[in-house]
């Protein structure tokens, strides 16, 4: 009897000890993870920065983008053959376009591709970096819709006027610069007909590659057509993926920092 009750300590004893293992080792494993989750929670937040500080030149070049091609409409807009200039177009048609934005994706990827989503207690936090990635993937196939709206006025264009001016000044006129600001975008819209290079381009006079009119109406519609259909991009699409940028920051602050 005295055995037997030793024995059944020993067992009790054996039991008790492979608890706790288990337990330090769930309890290594939940601390092993909390951290994982935090690393990937702060490597968001850093790639989010940089995403937002990607966004501000490409929305300028968008904005700018809608200017030039809702100038370039209303310039065509009833005119004759004889009151279109080709160097005032030329100068009209030189940013229908932006580039392709810039996402840091990994950290997001990464956290999609651990399940690190489904890890994180903060419900609210889950849904607003699943609204982020998908607005980010939505922007990505409108730039596709809008480059190719954006390269149908471009080939338009070479159709119809004479782009092949000395490159003399061009670049240093004409290039959009990260650094601009849509003050500066606005006085080369509105002021381009008083700098000395266009005066010199105006001088020489170049005629149009086409006489026909209505190809020049086509080239109105599908700008005006491409200002209707970008304006969402800067006036909706990115003031929302910026607010859920903000917040995203805000309770990763909050929760991992």
């Amino acid at each position: 009897m005295k055995f037997f009750r030793y024995a059944v300590g020993e067992i009790l004893l054996v039991v008790i000890g492979i608890l706790i293992a288990l337990q330090i080792n769930n309890w290594n494993e939940e601390r092993i993870e909390k951290n994982e989750i935090r690393q990937y929670a702060l490597n968001l937040a850093d790639a989010i920065d940089r995403d937002m500080e990607m966004l501000l030149p490409v929305e300028i070049q968008i904005r700018a983008s809608i200017r030039e091609s809702e100038e370039m409409a209303g310039y065509l807009r009833g005119r004759s053959l004889e009151d279109i200039s080709n160097a005032e177009l030329f100068f009209m048609s030189t940013i229908v376009g932006y580039r392709p934005y810039g996402w840091n994706r990994a950290a997001l990827e990464q956290i999609k591709a651990s399940g690190g989503l489904r890890k994180m207690k903060n419900q609210r936090l889950v849904q607003l970096i699943s609204d982020y990635d998908a607005l980010t993937l939505h922007l990505d196939q409108d730039y596709q819709e809008d480059q190719e709206a954006a390269q149908a006025i471009a080939d338009l264009s070479h159709e119809l006027l004479n782009l092949n001016y000395p490159p003399q000044g061009l670049r240093e006129q004409l290039e959009w610069e990260d650094g601009l600001t849509m003050e500066d975008i606005e006085w080369r819209f509105s002021d381009f007909r008083e700098t000395e290079l266009f005066k010199k381009l105006a001088a020489l006079g170049w005629p149009l590659l086409s006489q026909d009119l209505s190809e020049f109406r086509r080239l109105a519609n599908l700008s005006r057509d491409y200002a209707e259909g970008t304006w969402p991009r800067p006036d909706i699409e990115l003031p929302r993926l910026r607010e859920f940028a903000d917040e995203i920051q805000d309770l990763i602050k909050e929760e991992y920092r």
